[in-house]
């Protein structure tokens, strides 16, 4: 029998010659040759899919075989692990670090996402970790309680033999409004902080400080193990901004686009090329690094490995098992498909209405007896497939149990916070996969409808921690109308007041940098979970209504 790896190669000399070619790798019963080699294989953005793609399970098995035939393996992941799941949301992410520490992971880095469940749960999930948590870019200046002190380290040399290797950890300065942004504060101010600035000098002094560092501590090579991402929508804080701007890295091994990139030179501010690398998400790959004793440096994909490690399965298996009572409760019967997608497959529920996001804004305005509901698209994470729909199905659509809240605001603060939610989506185009502007701050709603004019540039002003600082120049939200008792719709009145209803997350805690409702009138702050608020807007309906087939024409985007 062999053990197959499917693989795609970028082989990178320093300084020399560089190759890209796809291979694939067989291996035998035979173990391969031993060698001094450095392998260290990596992951990132797996959001709870443990057992997608090519799954933990076999993740392990592959290290182990490498384990045998040679003494330097190193298994590291770039952030975002607890969270994406129903696994990681029920248990706060205690069962994600426990399937972790199985994998015996030697470091990881924070993603945004890390910070979902507060600041209490990460520094318990932090004590929890088996493995070495590094975060460079950490500035705290509060008076209370650091959460990475003690907890996570700058950098970390490893000892390979005669080399070393420093690896550092780089957190996304979005990550303040990728999260909660409350969480990030204390005593209603921001303590702390990414090294952010405006245009990510600040970000590469910082990270260029701690690279002179590990080199001054005997570092060989330097791999930063990055939450930043490489799409456009992450600059200035991009990864690809930070290669230009530092020296001393050899590999960037990158997170948070969800970016599948084999291995990709870019030069630093000397002019020499870094490898940067990205596996995707969900484990659609497993990265691997391979530093040879000669300097070469080579890094590629993995996709496929057709053995899986028994003791991580029955790991996984058992998590499951806890849940499997629960998510197996029938909710209902569905006779069509409620997706987040279009007929294309490009997800639109955060540039588009999406008759399912209607569903759940419905769902959140009958239960908090608001005018008007206001919901990111962001947070609306998964299809509702036809047949048999289980609290499984629903939790999929909310994993993050958000608690509801409500507000009395004015006719103007709704229409900043939808000015807000449309700064980015643009006329119906596909860019990069990117269909339409996607921007996880755009708003689905109940009670509400509106226009948005792609034609005319977004006047929304963002402040160093890219949160709403004001609005200039023409509006491109138009024709905001307010359902009435009688079904009929009439204009917003901006001096008029309002009942606004939302997660907590975006009306009190900044959520995605929008600062529309600050000022507004509290209602409710802490109500109810947007998931219980769901599934009994459904059992009470006796189901899905058919309304929900198509868009309603709650938002017209031209």
């Amino acid at each position: 029998m062999f053990k197959l790896i499917t693989k795609i190669l970028l082989s990178f000399v320093l300084a020399f010659t560089l190759s890209i070619y796809n291979s694939q790798r067989i291996i035998g019963d035979t173990l391969s040759k031993q060698s001094d080699n450095i392998y260290i294989f990596y992951t990132g953005d797996v959001h709870c899919g443990v057992e997608e793609n090519l799954g933990y399970p076999a993740v392990k098995a592959l290290i182990q075989h490498e384990k045998e035939t040679h003494p330097f393996v190193t298994l590291v992941d770039t952030g975002d692990y607890i969270q994406g799941g129903t696994l990681g949301s029920l248990t706060k992410g205690t069962a994600i670090i426990d399937i972790m520490n199985a994998m015996q992971y030697d470091i990881a880095t924070i993603g945004n996402h890390e910070f979902d469940y507060g600041m209490e749960q990460l520094g318990s999930l932090l004590d929890q970790a088996r493995f070495d948590i590094i975060a460079s870019n950490v500035k705290y200046t509060g008076s209370k309680t650091n959460i990475f002190e003690g907890r996570a380290k700058e950098y970390i040399i490893k000892d390979y033999g005669n080399t070393k290797v420093a690896f550092l950890g780089i957190l996304t300065p979005s990550s303040i409004t990728d999260s909660t942004p409350t969480f990030f504060m204390e005593d209603d101010k921001f303590v702390y902080d990414f090294y952010s600035g405006q245009d990510g000098k600040e970000l590469a002094n910082r990270v260029q400080s701690l690279v002179d560092k590990a080199r001054a501590d005997g570092a060989d090579y330097v791999i930063a193990l990055s939450h930043l991402g490489s799409s456009a929508e992450n600059v200035p804080f991009d990864s690809i901004a930070l290669i230009h701007n530092t020296s001393g890295i050899d590999v960037f091994i990158d997170g948070h686009s969800h970016s599948v990139i084999v291995g990709t030179p870019y030069p630093n501010k000397d002019g020499k090329d870094v490898i940067l690398t990205s596996t995707g998400t969900k484990l659609q790959n497993v990265g691997e690094l391979i530093i040879e004793p000669n300097g070469k440096i080579s890094t590629s994909l993995i996709s496929e490995y057709n053995q899986k490690d028994e003791s991580i399965q029955k790991k996984i298996d058992e998590a499951n098992k806890t849940l499997e009572t629960l998510l197996s409760e029938h909710i209902t019967d569905l006779s069509f498909d409620l997706p987040i997608t279009n007929q294309d497959g490009y997800r639109i529920v955060r540039s588009r209405e999406v008759p399912l996001a209607n569903l759940v804004a419905d769902s959140i305005r009958h239960a908090m007896q608001t005018d008007v509901t206001i919901v990111n698209g962001g947070g609306i994470r998964a299809t509702i497939p036809q047949g048999e729909v289980t609290l499984k199905e629903l939790f999929n659509v909310l994993p993050f149990q958000n608690e509801l809240g409500s507000c009395k605001a004015s006719g103007q603060q709704i229409l900043d916070a939808l000015e807000f939610g449309a700064s980015k989506t643009e006329a119906l185009t596909v860019v990069d996969e990117n269909p339409a502007g996607e921007n996880g701050a755009f708003l689905q709603v109940s009670g509400l409808k509106y226009t948005i004019d792609t034609s005319i540039p977004s006047g929304v002003v963002l402040d160093d921690n890219n949160m709403m600082k004001e609005i200039v120049g023409e509006r491109r939200v138009k024709d905001v109308q307010v359902l009435q008792d009688d079904g009929t719709y009439v204009p917003i009145d901006p001096n008029a007041m309002y009942t606004v209803s939302s997660v907590s997350y975006v009306l009190f805690r900044n959520g995605d940098g929008n600062t529309a409702f600050n000022g507004s009138t509290s209602i409710i702050e802490n109500g109810p979970m947007d998931l219980d608020v769901f599934k009994q807007y459904i059992l009470d309906s006796n189901g899905i209504s058919d309304q929900y087939k198509a868009p309603e024409g709650r938002i017209t985007v031209k």
